[in-house]
């Protein structure tokens, strides 16, 4: 993986946009619908630099629908999260962020472990209220069905909680619908059952996650509309 500076300034900046760059066609999963995977991130500052991460050819790829930007470190500030597979390994979730003056990859969780197997983004925020920031997504959501949690805390990324029967993406969507909501005291993850029967918001306490159901699963916009407080 290479990082390339662009365009120079100097001085503490935030980021400020995130696009894929770079197709290619050497990873065959096809998960998201078509053949094209990327090799490059391009990240943009509230500065004017330009950073762009090169991953190596005929490597790693994101495997994603866009870069999302979400406070992972609790700052106030963005880093940029993508999911970023190595075709032997699988998909991870990996953060990038600004570093000392650069563009980092400062967390990520372990590869899945195997070839084409994929993991789907959900959200990101202070789920239990502890002050740390919590990221969420559904680990293999055409199979295992598993929504982890991880936390970025103390310098650490690391697992917290998990639940099965949940999933928020089929085979060949190039969305992914769902994500986190704030409608009372807490933040709630919006994601589908496992068999795709009804809308769950699942609450995390610091130590597990608990589920209810909102109601019947019809389309995809049916997880996005849930998104919105009653």
């Amino acid at each position: 993986m290479t990082l390339a500076l662009c365009a120079g300034a100097a001085g503490a900046e935030e980021i400020e946009s995130a696009r894929y760059d770079g197709p290619v066609t050497h990873y065959d999963h096809g998960i998201l619908g078509d053949a094209v995977e990327y090799s490059e991130l391009v990240v943009k500052t509230d500065r004017g630099r330009a950073f762009r991460v090169r991953l190596p050819e005929g490597g790693r790829v994101f495997e994603d629908t866009m870069p999302r930007l979400w406070d992972v470190t609790g700052d106030g500030a963005p880093e940029v999260v993508v999911v970023e597979t190595d075709p032997p390994r699988g998909a991870q979730l990996a953060i990038y962020g600004m570093t000392g003056g650069r563009l980092a990859k400062i967390a990520a969780t372990p590869h899945i472990g195997a070839t084409h197997r994929w993991l789907a983004p959900v959200g990101a925020a202070d789920l239990d209220g502890d002050g740390t920031i919590e990221v969420a997504f559904v680990d293999r959501p055409h199979l295992a069905k598993v929504l982890r949690v991880w936390r970025f805390g103390g310098g650490t990324f690391r697992e917290v909680a998990s639940l099965e029967g949940a999933t928020n993406h089929r085979i060949g969507w190039d969305f992914i619908p769902g994500g986190v909501r704030t409608c009372g005291a807490a933040p709630e993850i919006i994601v589908a059952s496992g068999d795709w029967t009804r809308l769950l918001a699942l609450r995390f306490d610091g130590r597990n996650l608990s589920s209810r159901t909102l109601g019947p699963y019809r389309d995809p916009s049916s997880l996005d509309a849930a998104l919105t407080c009653p």
